[in-house]
């Protein structure tokens, strides 16, 4: 065996390793979901249920623990924040790399200097914001909190994205009478799609499973999103391991699924800094 067909089959085998031990507790989530808390107790290594499937597991999360309630505060919480996020920072992200306003170089400076700033500097100033403009306990006020979080790294993204962007392309549509608007709606937005999948599946994952300031902004136990609902869940059905761990892997599953629908476009997003430069 040649030394190429030796280092190739060597990364193939190191790569096939760190992918099972990445999936590997995730897979045991997922089977033992679909186990008796007996049978769990029993056999804790044994991954397929030898008693058959018990989705009764799904029906009690949801029936007793009130997932379904959770699941649905958590769907729309994060749908709107994904879509005020990137409606912000899109054009924010494209006036600053295309349009380049006066004192932009200004602004981007502004923007990422929040990079610098950590959620424990911010805590205590936007909680009092959202107590004084009554927003402690709603979903409104933890929107907001979770846009304004994200929004320096995703601009600093987009706007490098941005400037890669053929100026020619833009030139000609504008030669043909095309507005700023029509260029960025119809040349420019489909070019950027890659970045705003970065973007997306950052977001969402931030978003989907953040805790803390849930924990601090809601009470109202039919507000909770799915994290913090989780938490009463865990100490309700803390012996109760197979609805536990369905409860788990309901938060898991979104996560994955918006990886996998956007992978191509991520991996895009994240090379196309070398291939275009």
């Amino acid at each position: 065996m040649s030394g190429n067909k030796l280092a190739r089959w060597s990364n193939y085998v190191l790569l096939s390793l760190i992918t099972f031990i990445i999936l590997y507790p995730m897979l045991y989530m997922v089977l033992n979901a679909l186990r008796s808390t007996k049978e769990i107790m029993l056999y804790p290594t044994r991954l397929w249920p030898a008693d058959g499937f018990q989705w009764s597991n799904y029906a009690e999360a949801f029936r007793v623990g009130k997932v379904s309630i959770y699941l649905l505060n958590s769907i729309t919480v994060t749908g709107i924040t994904l879509l005020c996020q990137l409606i912000v920072v899109t054009l924010a992200a494209y006036a600053l790399g295309k349009w380049k306003p006066p004192g932009h170089k200004v602004l981007f400076v502004l923007f990422l200097a929040t990079l610098m700033i950590t959620s424990e500097m911010t805590t205590i100033p936007v909680f009092l914001m959202l107590r004084e403009f009554e927003l402690l306990n709603t979903h409104q006020g933890l929107i907001l909190a979770y846009v304004g979080g994200g929004i320096g790294m995703a601009i600093y993204l987009i706007k490098n994205f941005v400037d890669t962007l053929p100026k020619e392309v833009d030139e000609a549509a504008r030669m043909d009478g095309a507005g700023l608007l029509r260029v960025f709606w119809y040349i420019d937005l489909p070019l950027i799609v890659p970045v705003l999948a970065v973007v997306t599946i950052m977001s969402f994952v931030g978003v989907w499973s953040e805790f803390f300031w849930a924990l601090i902004t809601i009470t109202d136990d039919r507000l909770k999103t799915l994290p913090l609902g989780l938490l009463n869940f865990q100490s309700q059905y803390n012996t109760n391991y197979g609805v536990l761990l369905a409860g788990l892997t309901i938060v898991t599953i979104p996560s994955m699924l918006v990886y996998l629908l956007f992978s191509r476009y991520f991996i895009e997003g994240m090379t196309a800094g070398s291939i275009k430069g």
